[in-house]
């Protein structure tokens, strides 16, 4: 089978691998989409090769099950939380398997990873996809899309309040996309061109231009409504960029809430006394429960929300390197693989 290794250096190629055979409690699945996402993007960047299959956005069809498989049988599409926790722990035993501290493992990182044409999963980590949820709106939520999701069910975000996203890459056009199925005032706010048009596609109800003078005040003036306080109700946080973040105590009302989802720079811009001025919380946000991916699958299935809109190519895994470039580049939306397409770009 053909499965995609990152060189070092922003290279990578498509090389043939045995195609995997399930063990005890896992499955065979044949993937039929899986997405490039800003932490594969760290890795591409960096120095070290690595003879790894990389990518964790895995979602397919059940080829195969392995011995002690119950719940799932050949034939049906699947979504995949990447991070498989050792299911024993008190943090698995929350669902929260991101923080399992009996030995977690990670798609494309410590287990072959979903950037190929079959890929392994253990069963409890495997969502089944009802017919309404198409195979790329599975990739979204075994990552960004849960991602996003995650942010919005800690924060709370109602119907009818402001969310500010600052950052329109994909797991912030996955907030844009659920914040409105959700019924919220949505403003999205990046420093790119390409990407202030796919907030609006993907139906924000406005779009910042980050870099230019005046956002805070713009934020305030697109969240003010009666009974309400100066600024928006929530904001994610998904850049990682120092600008956007030295935004986010002014651009929040009091008693606001404000989630940290990106990963960038360690600079100091956030005053603890800002925060306590304005009795707002702060939190960060990490991936997401295993158990909520389930409640993403329902509530995709009865909003019929997609997150197609936030989808601008695909790729077959023959194309990495044009793929890999294109998305590294950060002038676009999410960047997918078909591994048994031809891709469409």
């Amino acid at each position: 089978m053909k499965g995609i290794v990152f060189l070092g250096n922003r290279q990578c190629e498509t090389r043939d691998f045995p195609k995997p055979v399930p063990g005890r409690g896992e499955v065979l699945i044949r993937v039929e989409a899986t997405g490039i996402c800003g932490s594969d993007l760290h890795v591409y960047r960096g120095k070290e090769p690595s003879d790894q299959i990389r990518g964790h956005e895995p979602c397919g069809v059940v080829e195969a099950a392995g011995p002690d498989v119950s719940r799932l049988k050949p034939g049906d599409r699947v979504t995949v939380h990447h991070h498989v926790g050792c299911g024993k722990c008190p943090e698995c035993a929350e669902g929260e398997v991101v923080a399992c501290s009996g030995g977690k493992k990670l798609f494309g990182v410590s287990i072959p990873g979903s950037f190929a044409e079959y890929t392994v999963a253990v069963e409890r980590n495997c969502i089944p996809l009802p017919d309404p949820v198409s195979f790329i709106d599975g990739a979204f939520m075994a990552c960004v899309g849960g991602t996003a999701y995650g942010a919005l069910r800690r924060l709370g975000v109602r119907p009818y309040e402001s969310l500010a996203v600052f950052g329109l890459g994909p797991v912030g056009l996955s907030c844009v996309i659920l914040g409105k199925a959700l019924g919220a005032r949505v403003v999205g706010i990046d420093i790119l061109p390409e990407r202030l048009q796919l907030g609006t596609t993907c139906g924000a109800d406005a779009v910042m231009d980050g870099s230019k003078d005046g956002v805070v005040a713009a934020i305030k003036d697109f969240s003010r409504v009666p009974f309400r306080g100066d600024g928006v109700d929530y904001i994610i946080e998904t850049s990682g960029a120092t600008p956007a973040r030295q935004c986010l105590i002014p651009s929040i009302r009091r008693l606001g809430k404000i989630a940290i989802v990106g990963v960038g720079g360690t600079d100091k811009v956030i005053n603890p006394s800002e925060i306590h001025g304005k009795a707002c919380t702060l939190i960060g946000s990490v991936v997401f429960r295993l158990g909520w991916i389930w409640d993403l699958a329902r509530f995709l299935t009865v909003s019929g929300t997609s997150f197609e809109p936030a989808v601008t190519h695909r790729f077959a895994l023959d194309d990495a390197p044009e793929a890999l470039h294109l998305a590294d580049e950060g002038r676009c939306g999410k960047v997918t693989f078909l591994p048994h397409a031809e891709g469409d770009r």
